[in-house]
């Protein structure tokens, strides 16, 4: 009889990414698996995963006050029931919370149930729904080798599993496209960054060598593509984009990144040799974004600037520094990046997840 396995996370690109890997690998290897998520995941699922997934319309209680705060409450609520109910129909023998506030209710509902459950932590902190879920679990997987922000007396169940990883990125192929061109992805995440948008292009327009000029993959929120767009003169070779499923094809072009701090982003980047510079999002949660780049900036692998210590003089010095003629920095990241222990943290998941349900 095939295991069933339900997994529940948040619906923004950080969540859904690591899960849609694993979803395929759990398919592949003759599981049944149903998704539960928000509605800001509809488009990242297709049309065979939607039709085993319930989407809750559910919202963030933190970030919402007074009325407001009582519909948002009363969402939760009912989003309890639904997913008591959407349990008790599919039965699963265990029930994987990745964070983020739409898995809070499955997991409510999955102890009411008795319904066994692990979690997953992709953050180098955890994260709020896993933290409040976490004096009641038996195993919290962990996407960071880093068990120093965790309360002493629950380290023993906590363990490291690694990063994982859309099924796209697991073929690597670390070959350079256009090795001729100057290429750099800039990528403010899943939900875009108006900083990025203000200001990084202006720092490009005021490089003036006739030998850096770049081709710019430039992400942004679906709002921001046109007024992005314009914000580049015509010296660099600009392409901007709201959301590609081919993201990997792009990252094998770039000899650099600009990006935020997200888990599952910085591990793809990792994954596929990439270096970058890390500019954390200055209100992530915890300061996780931070902590996330820090791990790697520590190794070497990344460059790590505060946003609010951000300097625009700066920051164009260390571009024209990056691709001076040795590229000494660059290589440099790059050697560190491959000095990193690979691990199967697929398998390590399911080697966890099993002991577990025997």
């Amino acid at each position: 009889m095939k295991k069933k396995i339900l997994i529940t996370t948040g619906g923004t690109g950080g969540h859904i990414f690591p899960m849609l890997g694993l979803h395929d690998y759990l398919i592949s290897n003759n599981y049944e698996v149903f998704f539960v998520s928000d509605l800001r995941a509809k488009k990242y699922l297709n049309n065979q995963i939607l039709s085993k997934t319930k989407i809750l319309n559910v919202n963030s209680p933190f970030n919402v006050k007074g009325i407001f705060k009582v519909f948002t409450m009363g969402n939760l609520l009912y989003s309890i029931i639904v997913s008591f109910f959407f349990l008790i129909k599919n039965r699963p023998h265990l029930v994987i919370g990745s964070g983020g506030y739409a898995s809070f209710p499955i997991l409510i509902a999955s102890i009411l149930l008795n319904v066994k459950y692990v979690l997953y932590e992709t953050n180098s902190i955890i994260g709020k729904t896993n933290k409040f879920f976490y004096f009641f679990c038996k195993k919290l997987l962990l996407g960071y080798d880093n068990k120093e922000f965790l309360s002493e007396k629950y380290r023993s169940k906590s363990f490291y599993v690694g990063q994982i990883l859309r099924s796209s990125f697991l073929n690597k192929n670390y070959t350079k496209i256009n090795n001729d061109q100057k290429t750099i992805l800039i990528m403010g995440g899943s939900q875009g960054s108006e900083f990025f948008n203000k200001v990084i292009p202006k720092i490009f327009n005021e490089i003036k060598d006739i030998n850096l000029s770049f081709k710019i993959y430039h992400q942004c929120r679906e709002n921001d593509l046109n007024t992005t767009k314009d914000m580049y003169n015509s010296q660099h070779e600009v392409e901007v984009f709201n959301f590609k499923n081919n993201i990997e094809e792009i990252m094998k072009k770039s000899d650099l990144a600009i990006t935020r701090s997200g888990s599952s982003s910085i591990a793809e980047m990792i994954n596929l040799h990439l270096p970058f510079i890390a500019i954390p999002l200055p209100n992530s949660l915890d300061n996780h974004q931070f902590y996330n780049a820090k791990y790697y900036s520590d190794k070497n692998c990344c460059w790590l600037i505060r946003q609010q210590d951000f300097s625009f003089e700066s920051f164009k010095k260390l571009i024209i520094d990056i691709f001076s003629s040795s590229k000494k920095e660059l290589n440099n990241k790059i050697f560190s990046i491959k000095q990193i222990k690979e691990i199967n943290p697929i398998k390590n998941f399911e080697k966890e997840i099993l002991e577990y349900l025997e």
